[in-house]
Formats: structure tokens, C-alpha cells, sequence
């Protein structure tokens, strides 16, 4: 009777690299994961600005006050969410 021994039998774990890890000494191009898949680019964060945009917006419009209180029948949708945030905000810099 003959037994089956296999051609990797005998070695650990640690001596059967991938043949594209880093301990088999590949080096994926630039814009490529270790596995050589290409990697979505990545967009910076926009620091700030959308707040001038709507104070700007809303004073061209001459929609200020238009949520002023938030309950009026007019406050609704986007105009009733942005009043919202710019509540909390408020509230966050008071404390």
C-alpha cells in the first residue's frame, strides 16, 4: 500500500509564502494593493466652505429667517434640515 506524501510535507506555514507576499520579495506597482489590485484614488477632505456657501446663498436668495422657529409652516424639507444643523452647531458652541 503507498501513501500519498505531499511535495509541501514537512515544511511550516511560515516557509509556504505567497508568491506575491512581502516575504517572497514583491513589490506591487504604485496605485496597486499588496495583492497588485489597483487601489481607488483617494479624494481629500474639503476643509470647510459649504457653511460660507449657504450663508451666501441664503442672503442672495433673501431667504433668511425663513425657519425662524423651525416650526413655521413654511419650514420644511431641505430649508427645515439645514436650520437643524445650524441649531446644533449653535448649541455645540455654546457649551
Amino acid at each position: 500500500m503507498r501513501f500519498f506524501r505531499s511535495p509541501n510535507s514537512g515544511q511550516t506555514a511560515l516557509t509556504l509564502q505567497h508568491s506575491t507576499s512581502p516575504a517572497s520579495g514583491y513589490k506591487p506597482p504604485a496605485g496597486h494593493n499588496a495583492d497588485g489590485y489597483t487601489m481607488p484614488e483617494r479624494v481629500g477632505f474639503k476643509k470647510g466652505g459649504w457653511i460660507q456657501d449657504v450663508n451666501k446663498s441664503i442672503k442672495k436668495r433673501g431667504t433668511k429667517g425663513k425657519c425662524t422657529p423651525i416650526t413655521k409652516k413654511g419650514c420644511t424639507g431641505r430649508a427645515k434640515a439645514l436650520a437643524k444643523t445650524f441649531k446644533k452647531m449653535a448649541k455645540k458652541r455654546k457649551s
